[in-house]
């Protein structure tokens, strides 16, 4: 582990850090770690493409999941069904779980995995002011989480969607699913934070071209 700490404080080259990392996860991992950091009812994410964008599901114990996603990939013909753990990694070795621990706040993501891996996808600089965001994130107020459902009533509601198949990006999709699921709120703050970003930038745009009109 030492070691891991001397090669990112001496900023070695990226292949070194890449060899290492690989032997780290070959070498030491238990490939089963982490469905044992979870329990059935968690709300569990997984960021694609380096953070383009996330996915997320319910973990409903035994190693399964429910989200809502193609068969072959998260888009496509996109359904709510039930799949092995494995599926939704789809290779990746770390996630994240949402805590929903208090009701009319947001929702603090903890990272799940193996901890050297995440030092050196971050940086050990970069992994401390990750945490210090997620943790400053969570005690943004949300008034639309009002009620928070047990573990045992999370997974039921995510059963009584299976083979809903009404998809929608912007307006009913994984996260949308995910986040009922456990609060009885539909939203998305993947959505949501687009929104907010895209928003200031239309009204500039409509006032421009308001001001050429006159």
């Amino acid at each position: 582990m030492g070691l891991v700490f001397f090669l990112l404080k001496q900023n070695v080259a990226g292949k070194v850090l890449d060899k290492a990392a690989e032997n780290i996860y070959e070498g030491l991992l238990d490939k089963d770690a982490p469905q044992h950091e979870l329990n059935a009812g968690d709300i569990i994410g997984i960021k694609r493409y380096g953070g383009v964008y996330e996915h997320y599901a319910v973990y409903i114990g035994k190693n399964k999941v429910i989200h809502f996603a193609a068969e072959s990939g998260d888009f496509g013909n996109a359904t709510i069904h039930e799949a092995p753990i494995e599926d939704f990694l789809d290779g990746q070795s770390t996630f994240f779980v949402l805590d929903f621990s208090k009701a009319g706040r947001r929702p603090e993501k903890h990272d799940k995995g193996y901890a050297p891996l995440k030092v050196l996808k971050y940086g050990l600089g970069g992994a401390l002011i990750k945490k210090a965001a997620d943790k400053a994130v969570s005690k943004l107020p949300d008034k639309d989480i009002e009620k928070i459902y047990s573990p045992r009533e999370t997974v039921a509601r995510a059963k009584s969607k299976i083979g809903t198949s009404d998809y929608n990006l912007f307006g009913n999709n994984c996260e949308h699913f995910a986040i009922w699921c456990k609060t009885g709120a539909h939203k998305s703050y993947q959505v949501q934070n687009a929104l907010n970003r895209v928003e200031p930038l239309a009204l500039r745009v409509v006032r421009r071209g308001a001001g050429a009109i006159r």
